[in-house]
């Protein structure tokens, strides 16, 4: 059984999930806020859950909307990937992530920086 769980953990650690930016649409009120995350797969239903008990305090505006118009007046869409570093696996792609964001934040009028 721990070879079992071993092996579980390093497929863990090797996997590559989706990594990129988002934006998080308040549909009544047209506001967008875009975000980067390292796992995309995951990131609609944690910013759900963390707006729902109020846990994302560096975004008292968005909280404020959450807590207004309710969870199903938010949509989000992926806005783009943000591919992995072959040559490098380690790499930690913080600054990427940033720097992809920043650049979307600027083409899209009105967006607001979503942070996490």
């Amino acid at each position: 059984m721990d070879i079992n769980k071993k092996k579980l953990i390093e497929q863990y650690k090797m996997r590559k999930p989706r990594m990129g930016c988002f934006a998080l649409v308040c549909n009544p009120t047209g506001e967008k806020f875009i975000g980067a995350a390292k796992d995309l797969s995951i990131i609609e239903n944690s910013l759900l859950f963390r707006l729902s008990v109020g846990a994302l305090g560096q975004n008292p505006y968005l909280q404020t909307l959450y807590a207004k118009y309710g969870q199903d007046a938010f949509s989000l869409s992926i806005l783009e990937d943000l591919p992995y570093d072959k040559e490098h696996p380690d790499k930690d792609y913080k600054s990427e992530l940033n720097t992809l964001k920043e650049l979307l934040i600027e083409s899209n009028e009105n967006a607001k920086e979503l942070l996490i």
